[in-house]
């Protein structure tokens, strides 16, 4: 999607898939996709925002050989989403939240939310 006044403003989808054998590659399958762009809000433009999904599928020699040394993995997946807030077009706030269920199977889901202010030179 992009703006009709100015074709460098839009928004757009994207994805990666791939898949193994597992054999030796230690991800059998994995999958990236989201969606992400601008603001098309007149005026605020200089916005930035997205929201992804990831998943890394590990092969299950890769787990099988693993658990016999007493390491215990799972696949693994997480979501990000973000916006960029353009105070300027050089200076944005943003914020952003992901939520992950981690490869090491001790660990529960994980939620990270940061706030950063930076500057473009």
């Amino acid at each position: 999607m992009q703006n009709e006044a100015d074709p460098t403003v839009g928004w757009g989808l994207f994805a990666n898939l791939s898949i193994s054998d597992g054999n030796p590659n230690p991800v059998k399958w994995s999958l990236l996709a989201g969606i992400a762009g601008n603001n098309l809000i007149k005026g605020r433009e200089h916005d930035k925002w997205g929201i992804g999904y990831y998943h890394y599928g590990l092969s299950q020699l890769l787990i099988d050989g693993l658990q016999l040394a007493n390491i215990y993995r799972r696949s693994e997946g997480g979501v990000e989403c973000f916006y960029n807030f353009a105070i300027t077009p050089w200076v944005q706030l943003s914020a952003d939240l992901q939520i992950i269920d981690p490869w090491r199977v001790e660990k529960t889901r994980e939620t990270i939310g940061t706030i950063r202010l930076f500057t473009k030179i």
